[in-house]
């Protein structure tokens, strides 16, 4: 039951043109933001070669935080999570597969739908968990530094995430 309001001529209750951008858009956005977590992930280097250690700081989704560290608690977390590496090959691996089952669904004839939300959420479990140790790993650091060290921490982090905030509320 819906209305049409006289002046527009449009009825309500219907999605909107703009709702219908925002939505799509926002899922691209959540696509992509999956897409680089993903395939930081992928590209590591199961083999141990040199670049593992940097895809280890990546595959833990750390972000600005990881950046804002010194890269003395940086290679500390690194240390304290790589330490069983056979772990965070499984997780890579789970990761590759849950990618490998989405984009499979995404070319099935018809779009089979109920998979790829599946595939997506397997991704979304393992960037969790890889997350979860990362962020364990951080807090496990920054229990080890002395208040001065955190304090630094924090305004490198404030600092980074400011040039990203929009108008007058930057410091």
């Amino acid at each position: 039951m819906s209305e049409t309001n006289t002046t527009t001529g449009k009825t309500a209750g219907r999605t909107g043109r703009g709702v219908k951008i925002a939505l799509g858009l926002s899922l691209a956005v959540n696509l992509l933001i999956l897409g680089m977590i993903g395939g930081a992930v992928l590209n590591g280097r199961p083999d141990g070669g040199p670049g593992e250690r940097i895809d280890i700081a990546r595959t833990l989704a750390l972000g600005p935080m990881g950046r804002a560290l010194e890269r003395g608690d940086r290679n500390a977390i690194i240390e304290r999570v790589g330490q069983d590496r056979e772990e965070l090959r499984g997780h890579r691996a789970d990761l590759l597969e849950a990618t490998l089952a989405f984009a499979r669904a995404v070319r099935a004839e018809p779009f089979d739908r109920e998979a790829a939300e599946a595939a997506l959420e397997m991704q979304r479990g393992q960037v969790v968990a890889l997350q979860a140790r990362g962020h364990g790993a951080l807090l496990d650091q920054l229990e080890t530094m002395p208040a001065a060290e955190r304090a630094a921490f924090s305004e490198r982090l404030v600092e980074a995430l400011d040039r990203h905030r929009p108008g007058p509320d930057r410091r």
